[in-house]
């Protein structure tokens, strides 16, 4: 049998087309497994500008036997993890806490810092109040401003677990509150 050759040639598929389809499958394969690592390597870095600035710790700082029965303020340090972008330092002091015992069962809790300018407020030397020695303001026991007092608000007062309370513990809610307004504004 004999097979005749056809007469004219076959010619190959378009030069240029192949070459165009092998480009684009190049590029868009070569950009996919470009953008994979640069995606991870962006969403690293910018995490730290989308986790939580800081928010409540529950912390519990006391039983409520070790507190004064007379109502006398006792200060508490909170001493948690601090994070600061992408470092961590465990242990660190965040803040400070006035405790005060009232009867046998309630327990109020204030933060020690001047709702003026954030400076640490302190008992004053007759005991009689809270003072703040940065702008001279005062705040009787119950947090309330008194006098001339330059503070826009009284002391900022936190939550104290009532139900870990009846079972003697003093568990508080410690958040920090912007300083120098009127109004009670989370940090």
């Amino acid at each position: 049998m004999n097979k005749s050759l056809p007469s004219e040639p076959i010619e190959p598929d378009d030069p240029e087309r192949r070459q165009f389809l092998e480009k684009t499958v190049s590029i868009v394969l070569g950009g996919a497994m470009v953008s994979v690592p640069v995606g991870a390597g962006i969403a690293t870095l910018l995490a730290p500008l989308s986790s939580d600035k800081g928010g409540s710790l529950k912390i519990r700082l006391a039983s409520i036997e070790d507190l004064p029965s007379d109502g006398t303020p006792k200060l508490y340090q909170i001493v948690a993890e601090k994070k600061d972008a992408w470092t961590k330092y465990p242990n660190k002091p965040i803040g400070s806490v006035f405790l005060r015992r009232i009867g046998e069962s309630k327990v109020v809790a204030f933060s020690s810092s001047c709702p003026h300018a954030g400076c640490s407020v302190d008992i004053d030397s007759d005991g009689s109040a809270f003072f703040c020695p940065c702008h001279a303001s005062s705040f009787d026991f119950d947090g309330i401003t008194q006098g001339k007092s330059v503070s826009p608000r009284g002391l900022d007062a936190l939550e104290v677990d009532p139900d870990l309370l009846v079972k003697g513990e003093v568990w508080v809610t410690f958040v920090k509150f912007k300083a120098g307004v009127a109004d009670k504004v989370e940090v």
